[in-house]
């Protein structure tokens, strides 16, 4: 099942590519989003566990993708929700004197985000954005692998929530039809 969705999700991006964003009617447009994640691993697990073997536990990049709808509801104001596909993770390496371990934890979301927007009015083709909101995220799969002395074992992860909740803040800028933004969720 993940393979399907992983093509189903390379064959929507590559169709994101190749369509512009489009606008259906005056004060509604809808788009398509790409780029980069990487998520802070914090609490009292992870503290013990770095405690414990003596090494940091590094998060990694993964891919960000979906779609969003805007409404624009005045010329500085507007709402966005979002769906998106999102790919989280963390590993960690021990060097033993007879050989290293490496662990890796990948995980994925459906996040939906509602977004309230306040676009900074310019003149031209720039046009500045915050934004603020709400999402909530749906697991689709958190899966483990570990290496070391020439076995790999790679399953699924048992007894993490199905849901995780964030608030978003973030800051972006419209060039014509490309928009470019930077957030944090928290």
């Amino acid at each position: 099942m993940k393979k399907t969705i992983k093509a189903m999700l390379i064959g929507a991006v590559a169709i994101m590519l190749l369509l512009p964003n489009l606008s259906f009617a005056k004060g509604i447009k809808v788009g398509f989003k790409i780029g980069v994640n990487k998520a802070d691993w914090h609490g009292e697990d992870i503290k013990e566990t770095e405690q414990r073997l003596g090494e940091d536990v590094e998060s990694k990049w993964g891919l960000c993708a979906g779609g969003f709808i805007r409404f624009n509801i005045s010329k500085t104001f507007a709402i966005q929700p979002e769906v998106l596909y999102i790919e989280k993770g963390a590993k960690l390496e021990q060097i033993f004197p007879v050989g290293t371990e490496r662990w890796e934890f990948n995980l994925s979301y459906l996040e939906v985000p509602v977004l309230v927007k306040f676009m900074i009015p310019t003149p031209g083709g720039v046009k500045p954005n915050l934004y603020a909101g709400p999402a909530l995220a749906i697991k689709l799969s958190y899966k483990f692998k570990a290496e070391g002395g020439g076995v790999t074992v790679e399953e699924d992860i048992e007894g993490m929530k199905d849901t995780d909740f964030g608030i978003i803040v973030g800051a972006g800028v419209d060039i014509g039809k490309l928009m470019v933004d930077v957030r944090y969720v928290l």
